[in-house]
């Protein structure tokens, strides 16, 4: 059975909120454009399986939320990340500001950058901007240069549309490209210096072919024993032929079937290893969370606990007060009702 060569790739879409990574990763894999765009809650992972001659390559793609209530997720996020995808809005100026911090977060959690491609994303909104909120084609193209130099590490610039579907399955292209050959590229290349396309390669035809013998030069008698056994001769190679065409078919349909099979139950597998992974970091960070919160409430019950101490005391206080006021009262009135009846006899005697 003949196999050939499969390649496995993680790779981390990643970057500021709402500048298209879920609908860049919808569009790849065909999903479609989706203008209600609702924010990735946490983490959200996707595959698809392309062929790079005659190569296999499973591209496992993470869609890392933005937002910055994630940020204490996305460390695991990225482990055993092969390429990186960063994107920015060509509209917005705080996205693209914001790419330095998103390269210097992901090398403080890989330590080696992977493969990095910069994606200028939404460049079907420029007309509808002002031109002080836009990023020119030449802005990401310098800006990357610099970063691949400062950073040493390969990387590529393109400019997309998951609108209109502009370049994307070119950028994710070229990243396989890098991934799985480094070398191809400089230290830097664009979609404009770099041809793309798949790599073909020189795929060996299978073909079976019967050679009769050739035949000499001395004259053959023929009889009827010789007909018969020559047409017996060619009667049974018929059917070893026959026989042979029917097992190389059988073969190649239960090698495809084997294929298919391998094929669903590594995706099967993939897809459970991912989310197994992923709810872990949720437990993790949940249990995190409990304890937290566990703690705030045994902190607030004791607060609630002292605090109800201190006002029984006080209340206790002030109500022998309020008690020790009233007999003040009661015996000043009492002295003054004395004196006035004391005063009302004096004037009835005199």
């Amino acid at each position: 059975m003949e196999t050939s060569r499969r390649w496995q790739f993680k790779i981390c879409v990643i970057g500021d909120g709402y500048v298209g990574k879920t609908s860049i990763r919808r569009k790849y894999l065909g999903q479609g454009f989706r203008s209600n765009y609702i924010p990735s809650l946490g983490v959200d992972f996707a595959q698809k399986t392309v062929m790079y001659g005659d190569e296999s390559v499973r591209l496992v793609i993470w869609d890392i939320a933005g937002q910055p209530q994630f940020q204490s997720l996305r460390k695991r996020y990225y482990e055993g990340c092969s390429g990186l995808v960063l994107v920015y809005s060509t509209v917005d100026k705080e996205s693209f500001d914001s790419v330095t911090k998103w390269l210097v977060e992901a090398k403080g959690f890989m330590q080696d950058l992977p493969a990095l491609i910069i994606v200028g994303n939404k460049i079907d909104l420029r007309s509808y901007h002002p031109k002080e909120n836009i990023i020119s084609y030449e802005e990401g193209l310098e800006f990357t240069k610099k970063l691949s130099e400062r950073l040493e590490t390969s990387s590529i610039f393109i400019e997309t549309s998951a609108l209109t579907g502009e370049n994307i399955d070119k950028a994710f292209d070229k990243l396989t490209r890098l991934m799985i050959n480094p070398k191809e590229y400089q230290t830097i290349t664009t979609m404009h210096e770099v041809p793309v396309g798949i790599v073909e390669k020189n795929q060996p035809s299978e073909s079976t072919s019967f050679t009769p013998t050739t035949p000499s030069n001395e004259p053959v008698a023929e009889t009827p024993l010789t007909k018969d056994i020559a047409l017996f001769q060619e009667d049974e190679i018929g059917q070893d032929m026959t026989e042979l065409i029917e097992l190389r078919a059988k073969l190649k349909e239960a090698e495809d079937e084997f294929r298919d099979f391998s094929l669903e139950i590594e995706t099967k597998l993939l897809n459970l290893k991912n989310t197994v992974h992923v709810k872990k970091i949720m437990y993790e960070h949940l249990r995190q969370q409990i304890t937290q919160t566990r703690q705030e409430w045994a902190d607030a019950y004791d607060e609630h606990v002292e605090l109800d101490k201190q006002k029984k005391v006080e209340v206790e206080q002030r109500l022998t007060r309020f008690e020790n006021i009233r007999k003040q009262i009661d015996n000043i009135e009492a002295s003054v009702r004395k004196r006035v009846h004391d005063l009302d006899l004096e004037k009835r005697i005199n």
